[in-house]
């Protein structure tokens, strides 16, 4: 039997998978999301990750608005899907993220994501547009892939499949800003 995949998720691949914007990214994001939810891999991310995409940074968008309720909670529904693990800060999270900051220059964010997937372990951490090349010799960090062959069409062109969680439809500008 051959050992599942496990990975981790930066909030900047939350964040594409509900941004309008970025559609190429979300359908990669769908897709590695659909193979977690068949267990046919696993992604944890950090508890950190709710209040993040919860609040994203959008100071790139002038009088961008903070989310609704109704939207906070189609948030934090995807946030219980059975098949993501939560990681969640505890005092050995904080003091190893306080490490990485302090040796390898990471934001705060960014090392208490580092710090979670390097403590548990996990093969890889996956973000986009986040530059975790410092600690790359401590864990493998990468952008995601498809993991589903690439089909040779456009977006507009997939078949309708129901949708894994929220979809960008569900919110307005909101989340729609610039990743990084």
């Amino acid at each position: 039997m051959d050992k599942i995949r496990s990975i981790y998720w930066d909030t900047s691949c939350f964040i594409c998978f509900l941004n309008r914007r970025e559609a190429e990214r979300r359908l990669i994001c769908d897709d590695i999301l659909r193979h977690a939810q068949r267990n046919e891999l696993k992604i944890y991310t950090s508890t950190y990750t709710i209040a993040e995409v919860i609040r994203p940074k959008n100071k790139d968008i002038p009088n961008s608005r903070k989310l609704t309720p109704p939207e906070i909670s189609k948030v934090g529904d995807m946030f219980r899907w059975k098949w993501l693990i939560k990681i969640d800060v505890d005092q050995r999270v904080a003091f190893k993220a306080v490490e990485l900051s302090r040796d390898f220059g990471l934001s705060p964010a960014d090392a208490v994501h580092a710090a979670s997937a390097i403590l548990w372990k996990l093969e890889e951490l996956q973000a986009w547009d986040r530059d975790f090349s410092p600690i790359k010799h401590l864990i493998d960090c990468e952008n995601p892939k498809r993991l589903t062959a690439q089909l040779d069409i456009e977006a507009d062109d997939l078949p309708q499949i129901a949708p894994i969680g929220p979809s960008p439809e569900d919110f307005d500008e909101l989340i729609s800003g610039p990743t990084a």
